[in-house]
């Protein structure tokens, strides 16, 4: 970890933390954008600073905002995939297209976190502050990066797990107790009722009163909005909330998980979330009535990684 200034007392920085190095002195760099700080300089420093303190056994730098939140374990099975020996830079585009038209469809955007391989970490600092001021009209550290690994002619390879999404404390637990299920989609189907049930481990269950196809749930819905604000575009499709109540699915958040098979199978509880409108417009009281479903699922196994692209990783699942 890098810091801008070192800290005063040993007391301020406990041992559970970890150890941290104290960045150099950039006032003599050029920084020329008008809307930006000149903290980038400091961070984009941080991948030539990294690399000249020498560490053994390295094989990717990555690097991330401070609030970035990385599964490791889901991190080195996807570098797994690549030849460290080789120069790489891989990371993922914003989700926002303003973004990415008004920065670059080429960069990998810090707050998603982005690797770097060895090799290409050491040919980038041979001349990276000499590259830092000739890029002083760049707005970003992440921008500044980018624009020095292209002049080695190195490429962005775009891994989707790289994105930006809101961290959650419960998504992190979540993670500790198996990594490779987390936010893992499946669907389950009650056709007594006409529901579909669908599952995203470890954060929420969609109860929908009515057969929804599989591939209308892989579609987000439109919760957010762009780099500027704005209600489009993204760089993936999404689908409209219905001002309806009625019409919206029952959502359950994560509540409780445990393990309840010797490390075989787990068992997640999602309770429901503001059913207060389903009410209010006399929805469906039956679906109302479902306070808590339970999940089970078997642990997930690492080497299944390799075997599906587990970013749209989809079981169909019949109820009984």
């Amino acid at each position: 970890m890098w810091l801008e200034l070192p800290i005063p007392s040993k007391e301020m920085w406990p041992e559970t933390l970890p150890p941290y190095k104290v960045s150099g002195n950039t006032t003599s760099f050029k920084y020329t954008h008008m809307a930006g700080s000149r903290s980038a300089i400091r961070l984009a420093r941080i991948l030539k600073e990294t690399f000249q303190l020498g560490l053994e056994n390295v094989r990717w730098f990555v690097m991330g905002d401070d609030d970035t939140v990385f599964f490791t374990e889901n991190l080195v099975t996807v570098l797994a995939k690549y030849d460290h020996n080789e120069m790489y830079y891989i990371g993922g585009n914003s989700e926002s297209v303003e973004q990415n038209v008004a920065l670059t469809y080429d960069m990998a955007y810090g707050g998603g976190g982005f690797a770097i391989s060895y090799p290409l970490a050491g040919g980038a600092s041979e001349d990276f502050d000499g590259c830092i001021n000739r890029y002083a009209t760049l707005f970003g550290s992440d921008q500044k990066v980018q624009a020095c690994i292209s002049e080695i002619g190195v490429q962005l390879t775009k891994e989707l797990g790289f994105h930006q999404v809101e961290s959650l404390k419960k998504l992190v637990s979540t993670y500790k107790m198996d990594p490779g299920r987390t936010l893992q989609k499946s669907v389950c189907y009650d056709l007594i009722q006409n529901w579909t049930i669908s599952v995203s481990w470890g954060y929420n269950v969609e109860l929908y009163r009515s057969l929804q196809m599989p591939n209308e749930l892989q579609t987000p819905f439109k919760t957010f909005k762009t780099w500027r604000g704005n209600d489009d575009p993204f760089t993936f499709n999404t689908r409209l909330v219905s001002l309806n109540p009625c019409e919206r699915p029952l959502v359950f958040y994560l509540d409780r998980l445990e393990d309840v098979g010797l490390g075989e199978w787990t068992q997640s509880s999602y309770k429901i979330y503001e059913d207060v409108l389903f009410k209010k417009f006399n929805c469906s009281v039956l679906a109302v009535k479902v306070q808590y479903i339970n999940v089970t699922a078997s642990y997930f196994k690492p080497e299944l990684w390799k075997k599906v692209n587990l970013l749209n990783f989809f079981v169909p699942l019949i109820c009984v």
